[in-house]
Order: C-alpha cells, then sequence, then structure tokens
C-alpha cells in the first residue's frame, strides 16, 4: 500500500489577499481571483492535486461568508463535510487543527497534504512527484514542508535553512531526498536575502505542509494546548448549534501554523524543490510570468507603447500605457491604481486611507 492512498489535501482558502487590491476585496479574496487561466486560483489549486487525491478526499476551509461563493463555483459537487467553515477568521493553526481531528476520525491513517489556495505552480507533474515523496516521509511520523529553490533575492518570503539529507531513503525518489530542518527564518531585508540566494542552504519557505493527522494533533496538544482543548469540545458540539461553535472559536487562539507548531516542533524535515512556484504574494510577482515581448503581464484590453518590464492589469474598457516601466498599472471596478513595482508591498497602506477617508465601499 502507498502512503498515498491515504493522502487527503486541505486548501486553505479563507484569506483575504489585501495586496491585490483594487481586484482582491474583502468580498473577493485573492483565492477567488482569475489571473493566469479561466479559473480562479483556487480552482487551480483543486485541479492540480486531484490525479494524487480524489474528490472525496479534499477539503476547503473557509470563512462563512466566503462558502457560499466557493460552492458556485466548480466545487457544487463538493460535499457538505468537506468544507471546514470558519466562523470567526483565526489563522492557519485553528482551521488545520480541526481538519486534522475530522480527517483522523474518518481514516486512522491520514496523512494531510495543507495546501495554500492562492499560490501558483507551473510544474505541475514535478509538484506531484514532490508530493508524493513528501507522502512516503509522512507516513513514517515526519512533517514535512516543501522548500523552493530560491532564483531571486526575495523579500518578501519567509526562507528554510536546511541541515543533512536524512537517513531513509527507502522507495523514495532520489530526486526529492528530504534533509533536516534547522531553522525557520523570517523575511529578510534585501542584503539578507542575497546572502541567503548565495548560499546554497537556503529555501524559499512555500507553506505547503504534509503530515500524518494524529502526528500534527500531537504537536497541537504540545505547543498549543488552549487550542487542543477548544478542538476537542468542537467535537462534541452539535453541528446546528451555531451559538455554541461560534463560541468555540472565539476561544481559539489567533496563531499561525508557521508560529504555532512548525518553528517549535522537533524533526521536521523539507525537501528542496523547483516547480515553478510563486506564492503571488503582489501584483509585482506576476512581472515574473510575463507574456509580451516587452517583459509585460498584461490581462484584458491592453495596449502597451513602448512600456516594458510592467504589470498592466484591465478588467473593464480600455487600457492605454506610453513611455512606461517598473509600474503597475490595475483598472477594474470603478478604480484606477497605477505604482511602482517596488512599492506594491505597501498596497495595504490604500485600504487604511480608504478607511480613514471614509471609503470603505472601495476596500
Amino acid at each position: 500500500m502507498k502512503a498515498t492512498d491515504h493522502l487527503y489535501a486541505v486548501l486553505l482558502a479563507g484569506g483575504k489577499g489585501t495586496r491585490f487590491w483594487p481586484l482582491s476585496r474583502s468580498e473577493h479574496p485573492k483565492q477567488l481571483l482569475k489571473l493566469f487561466s479561466d479559473k480562479t486560483l483556487l480552482e487551480e489549486t483543486y485541479d492540480r492535486i486531484t490525479p494524487l487525491v480524489p474528490e472525496d478526499r479534499i477539503y476547503i476551509a473557509t470563512v462563512e461568508q466566503l462558502a457560499a461563493r466557493i460552492r458556485t463555483t466548480s466545487f457544487h459537487r463538493l460535499a457538505e463535510e468537506n468544507i471546514i467553515l470558519e466562523p470567526i477568521p483565526r489563522n492557519t493553526a485553528p482551521c488545520i487543527a480541526v481538519a486534522a481531528k475530522k480527517i483522523l476520525k474518518k481514516d486512522p491513517d491520514a496523512i494531510i497534504a495543507v495546501l495554500p489556495s492562492d499560490h501558483f505552480v507551473k510544474d505541475t507533474n514535478t509538484f506531484l512527484e514532490v508530493m508524493e515523496a513528501a507522502a512516503h516521509y509522512a507516513a513514517k511520523g515526519r512533517i514535512v514542508t516543501l522548500g523552493l529553490q530560491p532564483i531571486t533575492p526575495e523579500t518578501g518570503y519567509g526562507y528554510i535553512r536546511f541541515g543533512d539529507f536524512i537517513g531513509d531513503t527507502e522507495s523514495v525518489n532520489q530526486k526529492y531526498r528530504a534533509r533536516a530542518i534547522q531553522a525557520f527564518v523570517e523575511k529578510p531585508d534585501v542584503q539578507t536575502a542575497k546572502s541567503y540566494l548565495e548560499d546554497t542552504r537556503y529555501l524559499w519557505n512555500s507553506g505547503i505542509f504534509v503530515f500524518r493527522a494524529d502526528t500534527m494533533l500531537e504537536q497541537v496538544k504540545e505547543h498549543l494546548p488552549d487550542l487542543a482543548t477548544c478542538v476537542n469540545e468542537l467535537e462534541n458540539i452539535n453541528p446546528k448549534d451555531s451559538k455554541a461553535i461560534k463560541k468555540c472559536w472565539e476561544a481559539m487562539p489567533s496563531i499561525s501554523i508557521d508560529y504555532g507548531v512548525m518553528e517549535k516542533a522537533q524533526g521536521l524535515l523539507v525537501i528542496p524543490s523547483s516547480f515553478g512556484w510563486s506564492d503571488v504574494g503582489t501584483w509585482n510577482a506576476l512581472g515574473a510570468f510575463p507574456n509580451d515581448a516587452s517583459d509585460n503581464f498584461t490581462h484584458g484590453d491592453v495596449i502597451a507603447i513602448d512600456t516594458a518590464n510592467s504589470v498592466l492589469y484591465c478588467d473593464e474598457g480600455l487600457l492605454v500605457t506610453l513611455g512606461m516601466e517598473n509600474v503597475v498599472v490595475v483598472s477594474t471596478n470603478r478604480v484606477v491604481m497605477v505604482c511602482p513595482t517596488d512599492r506594491t508591498q505597501e498596497v495595504r497602506r490604500i485600504i487604511d486611507e480608504l478607511k480613514a477617508r471614509n471609503k470603505g465601499e472601495y476596500s
């Protein structure tokens, strides 16, 4: 029996993605955007994992206000129990712990792949090969993350410093042997990121994790005991008692799985990988996927004259640029935004300014 015979997938789809404003808004977050095809990023994530994980073993964790919209897309066939609702956003640790408890009850040998639903992967075949290798290690009780080989001194990603190969190589693809994790590293400044790029022992942290359900719950119990208590209480609440469920979620700590568990747990593994990955964290990230001769990323009805190395997005009317370089121009839903590509990390400042000026309808 292969490890993937017990592989489940949990797609994290509760985030807001405010750095993609004005296209991404509170009621239309990044995972529901169509940036690279006629499918949303969430749909692309789902399609990417289905060759390894059948539909009945795929779960989507999202906030209640997005659940109905998600079901109107290609997920109307997904069983109701496969939608994990978060009545109150509590970051990733609570929803992952709730999912692990739910899935473990169904399959005591369950292995879970946690996948952010708003990433881009160019080479799906390699991605699936890496996931198979990760499931192999996870089946032995190890928590595995996928680390990406850095290609630029990226300041918007967290990093992983890895150590030696681990001894267990039985029946695993030798191209994807796991290494011990020495440390998780915060997002660096430019000079530090350049040093990481030169040092061969640093990887981008993809935020993709694979583990046995029972292994993760043991780690949650050890490092986040209050959360473990809430998850156990939630299991005993009548599914129709929405008030009690909400109260239970309110008591959960709001913390990411990275801070709450990964940075504290021992014996974690990373598989160095390269499959054309991007977390598509800002508008500038689209510049890594140019689709015209001047290295622009364009979407919609765009005419770019003497314009290069820019991101030009238009989903209404016509967008025309002349003599521009290294800019982001977005025209959507009654808003036009223009900014330099190297300042797209600051888009959240616009949201704050809109609220200060009582223009919340645009956020």
